[in-house]
């Protein structure tokens, strides 16, 4: 009677594991964030399409796992366009742009200790700006990805995998673009049936809306500059070059800061990082600040400005940058 018993429970179980050993085997073959190997049913392209869109911080530091470089870029998308094809002809160093979309200063902190797992690092450069540097500009992602990287099971099971990898197939039968989903809800709601493809609308939403929920509350960050001066110690005792771009951002948006009264803090941020490895500004007034056509939006310059920056960057020549 019992053999009987444990024989109907051993069933019901095998049963229940059907569906998890289809899964796995399912994700294995598509693997959208390359975290087993990088072989797949689906094309590199497709994967940029679908899992770099949805989840950019987890694909970009799988990627780096798997690919480490000893010179690296991390910040949010502001400094995705940074063309790391020109910075290797003229450096002949390869760079990788450990980017996360909407990145906080502190996620940044946490990708640039998580890439010391991976890589000895040489060069390091940290895209940041005055509109991360507030105590309320804080999220926490960076933890999930390590702990994931770290435990396949929570990879395998993940909500946000499952997600991709049906979109990844959907996307290789179908050739459907996926959208930046976060984005396109956000808009939606603000823009109330409006077009986001239209530049007007998207820079006044920017300008208005954005500036609003980053500047409206503003706390100085005590934190974040004892976080700077650690990484900083540590890539002075490791022999890493490390640099600070504050990115620019167009005069419409750097105006909110005089709107919401932050110019003090603005100047006092100026003050704290210039002493956190080698500091090179781009955000005062200048051409580029004052060139609408410069930017994509008021926070995203274009390709010709990225290439612009590269090159003063990495000749040390700067007609328009500074050095803090």
């Amino acid at each position: 009677m019992i053999a009987k018993d444990i024989k109907k429970l051993l069933f019901k179980i095998s049963i229940l594991l059907i569906p998890i050993i289809l899964w796995v085997m399912i994700l294995k073959m598509i693997d959208p964030f390359n975290y087993f190997s990088n072989f797949s049913l689906v094309e590199e392209k497709t994967k940029q399409q679908t899992a770099r869109k949805l989840n950019s911080l987890l694909y970009n530091t799988i990627y780096f796992k798997n690919n480490p470089t000893p010179n690296i870029i991390i910040g949010d998308s502001r400094i995705k366009r940074l063309p790391i094809s020109e910075i290797e002809k003229i450096s002949g160093d390869k760079y990788f742009i450990l980017h996360s979309n909407a990145a906080k200063l502190n996620e940044i902190i946490d990708l640039f200790w998580l890439s010391t797992k991976y890589s000895k690092l040489e060069n390091v450069i940290l895209g940041i700006n005055f509109n991360l540097y507030n105590k309320y500009a804080y999220a926490n992602r960076v933890d999930e990805v390590d702990k994931i990287i770290e435990n396949p099971l929570l990879y395998i099971f993940n909500g946000s995998v499952l997600e991709v990898t049906s979109k990844a197939i959907l996307h290789h039968l179908t050739s459907v673009s996926v959208p930046n989903i976060e984005r396109n809800i956000m808009l939606k709601r603000a823009l109330k049936g409006k077009s986001f493809k239209d530049k007007k609308i998207w820079w006044e939403f920017n300008i208005k809306t954005v500036a609003k929920n980053q500047y409206s509350r503003y706390k100085y960050p005590e934190n974040l500059i004892i976080r700077l001066t650690e990484v900083d110690r540590y890539c002075a005792e490791n022999n890493i070059k490390l640099t600070l771009l504050n990115v620019p951002h167009h005069k419409d948006y750097r105006d909110r800061v005089i709107d919401f009264k932050l110019s003090k803090a603005e100047e006092r941020y100026k003050n704290d990082i210039q002493n956190i490895g080698n500091v090179i500004d781009y955000d005062f007034p200048n051409s580029i600040t004052n060139c609408k056509s410069c930017f994509t939006d008021p926070i995203h310059t274009n390709d010709s400005v990225s290439l612009l920056m590269v090159n003063e960057i990495f000749t040390d020549s700067f007609s328009i940058g500074k050095k803090l």
